[in-house]
């Protein structure tokens, strides 16, 4: 028996552990493969942990101590909610809504490990600590140029595709270590290795560029240092015998903000304006349908159709118009779910975060509370929620915030002996499912690494040999714009106008990207459809009026014989001219001086 439950240990621990090490996960052989090797690690993991659970309880039949509470009913009432406004005839992002379902059977199994074994809370604590540190480490080799980013553009990136959420898990993980620092009483290992980890992370952020993650580490860690070491009795005390000197130390602090708030905004000003711009967009796209929402995966559609009214409108001031942009995220969690998920599901995920902290502050776990603050600050002007590794540690620190001590668990056990064969069947019932879910999106894994040696056809421009690949993958992959594209790409390239258009029709219903409407634009003009084309362009201009290529498109679709329209020309030609690119490149050089050869030698 005693074998048993070290084995037992050994294996729920290990779980955990290759769960918590996501980031650095690798599979080779997938599109997009930095992102979808790190899905595809957890879901396999994930897949694991169901089969040795289920074993495990069928097996040896006993109890567990988990007592349920608002928590777990309110993470249930999430996903099921998800089910329940997810558009299943558009069918946008049905690896999303598996993959919800998912977080939902990690909460559970992770419940399930913790309250079975407390004394891995630390245990976890320090693996993700460490994790933190090897981030760090990673990102110093890569400013100092000893090894390569994930990012052309970028040198900062460690284990993540740009510095962003790089700069954001590090924000994650540096209150934590910070909170297990200041929880030590004792100068042991544990507080060097948290103290060095601190130091290292502070030392690498900075580098990062990210405001966001900046804020969210320096609230979160202010935030641990007065829970850990401030007597709040104390404090009142001192406030009354030094009330003057609080009061301006407090109008001092307010300019201090102020002035520090005032230097992060102009340090990437048109960054800062297109967050603006696009929270704006997508506050007005959820007044639009509050409670009805769009389902998952219905932002980049809504908020296309949304930016192109309010361009439309005319109440879009020049400086919108130059940051306007297609984003595929709100860059901001909580809008985006009020779109996706109507103000309902807002309310519960906002009431579930909520949940948690308080727990956390209750059951005293100010580490864990820490990196939950961090996260939900940095989601506030960021897409965290949009990548697994950060949905695992959301569910790692959750789980650690709300499990009570030992002997509370032990009462807890005690109370509720008359539901274990509930608790059983429950817990085998998430095992289950988690298989299940697993099941349904293997063959989505196949379909990638097919789509990845589709994708190498299309670089090499075998637009036959790619379309031999696209095809048959149609139906696993006809919610990724990006597939969809290619594959209309190549339909184009081999004449095929109609079938490419039919792929573009469905691309523009999950994605904002103009593009879309450009190639199929192009596409039409080739059917002698130019009226159809005109329509497009026009839209196009709509979601993004400063781009010069939709105009040059325009222009050369005015000068077809069967549809020359000097007056519309001689606009599109004085677009093409006057419109002020956000990078020069070459390309715009070509379109520019074919407008003025155009100018030149047309009668217009």
């Amino acid at each position: 028996m005693k074998s048993l439950y070290y084995i037992d240990y050994f294996f729920l621990s290990l779980f955990g552990v290759l769960l918590l090490c996501t980031p650095f996960a690798t599979v080779s052989g997938l599109v997009n493969g930095i992102i979808m090797r790190k899905l595809y690690w957890v879901e396999l993991i994930l897949f694991i942990s169901s089969i040795y659970i289920l074993f495990s309880l069928f097996i040896k039949r006993e109890s567990t101590n988990i007592s349920f509470a608002w928590n777990d009913f309110i993470l249930l009432i999430i996903g099921i909610w998800s089910v329940t406004t997810y558009s299943w005839v558009l069918d946008a992002e049905p690896e999303k809504i598996i993959f919800i379902g998912q977080m939902v059977i990690l909460w559970f199994i992770f419940r399930y490990t913790i309250c079975k074994y407390p004394m891995l809370i630390h245990y976890f604590l320090f693996v993700l600590i460490g994790i933190g540190f090897i981030e760090a480490i990673w990102g110093f080799k890569q400013i100092q140029g000893w090894t390569y980013s994930n990012h052309s553009l970028f040198r900062l990136t460690g284990s993540f595709f740009n510095p962003g959420p790089y700069s954001g898990y590090l924000a994650i993980t540096l209150p934590v270590a910070f909170g297990v620092l200041l929880r030590q009483s004792k100068r042991n290992f544990l507080y060097y290795f948290s103290a060095l980890c601190t130091l290292t992370i502070i030392v690498v952020l900075p580098a990062g560029m990210s405001r966001s993650a900046w804020i969210a580490t320096t609230c979160s860690c202010v935030w641990v240092y007065f829970m850990y070491r401030l007597d709040w009795k104390r404090i009142k005390i001192k406030l009354r015998q030094h009330r003057k000197l609080y009061i301006i130390g407090s109008i001092l602090g307010c300019i201090l903000l102020i002035g520090g708030s005032i230097y992060l905004y102009t340090l990437k000003k048109d960054s800062a304006d297109g967050r603006f711009l696009m929270w704006k967009i997508t506050a007005k796209a959820i007044q639009k349908q509050p409670i009805m929402s769009t389902g998952l995966g219905g932002f980049p559609a809504a908020y296309a159709e949304t930016q192109a009214e309010y361009m439309a409108s005319g109440k879009a001031t020049e400086q919108e118009k130059l940051v306007a942009g297609c984003p595929e995220y709100a860059f901001n969690e909580y809008l985006q779910i009020g779109l996706e998920q109507g103000l309902v599901g807002l309310a519960l995920f906002i009431g579930w975060l909520g949940l948690l902290f308080y727990k956390g502050i209750k059951n005293k776990r100010y580490a864990c509370c820490g990196g939950l603050m961090s996260l939900a600050i940095f989601a506030f002007s960021s897409y965290p929620l949009q990548l697994p590794e950060f949905w695992v540690v959301l569910i790692f620190l959750g789980v650690m915030s709300v499990t009570p001590d030992k002997d509370e668990i032990r009462e807890n056990q005690a109370e509720s002996n008359g539901h274990r064969w509930g608790k059983q069947i429950f817990f085998m019932g998430i095992a289950i499912l988690g298989i299940g879910l697993f099941w349904m999106q293997k063959d989505h894994y196949k379909a990638y690494q097919q789509w990845n040696k589709a994708q190498m056809f299309y670089n090499n421009k075998a637009y036959e040999a790619a379309l031999e690949v696209y095809e048959p993958l149609y139906p696993l992959l006809k919610h990724k714009p990006e597939f969809l594209f290619e594959a209309a790409q190549s339909l184009s390239k081999t004449g095929q106008y109609e079938k490419a258009n039919e792929y573009l029709e469905r691309a523009v219903l999950l994605s904002s990207d103009p593009m879309l409407y450009y190639v199929m634009a192009k596409n039409e003009q080739c059917l002698g459809e130019y009226r159809q084309a005109e329509k497009h362009l026009l839209h196009a201009i709509d979601i993004l009026p400063e781009r010069i290529y939709p105009y040059y498109l325009l222009m050369n679709l005015y000068t077809e014989p069967s549809y020359f329209q000097p007056a519309k020309l001689k606009m599109a030609i004085d677009s093409v001219l006057t419109k002020k690119p956000k990078v020069e490149s070459s390309a715009i050089k070509e379109m520019k001086e074919k407008a003025r050869s155009m100018l030149n030698n047309t009668s217009i």
